[in-house]
């Protein structure tokens, strides 16, 4: 039996392979010992060739519509897209509290 490749599990799977990619590639830069910085550089560029390859496929999925929870986004998925969401905010500020306001109209009574 062949798994469907379009299912929402698919797009969970490539989201937390790119958040552990991201992890590894965190601890490589700053943790992890080499034995040269040429090594380190290429071990990074390994590390970020795959994660293009998957981010990729992640954002070819979403393009084809499929749906995945927000809870499953890499976390430099949610740092981009609250900052993307932050300058597009930043055009019409909205006071805490604030209400809106309702057209008003006139009704009619019942007679």
């Amino acid at each position: 039996m062949q798994a469907n490749a379009y299912s929402p599990y698919a797009l969970k799977d490539l989201h937390l392979a790119i958040d552990l990619i991201d992890r590894k590639i965190t601890h490589s830069s700053s943790l992890e010992s080499f034995e040269s910085q040429e090594a380190r550089e290429v071990h990074l560029r390994k590390l970020a060739s795959k994660r293009a390859a998957l981010v990729k496929s992640a954002l070819a999925l979403a393009a084809m519509g499929v749906q995945c929870d927000p809870q499953f986004l890499p976390r430099s998925f949610v740092q981009s897209a609250q900052a993307e969401a932050n300058s597009a905010g930043d055009g019409a500020p909205v006071a805490e509290g604030a209400k809106t306001i309702k057209a008003t109209t006139t009704r009619r009574k019942r007679s």
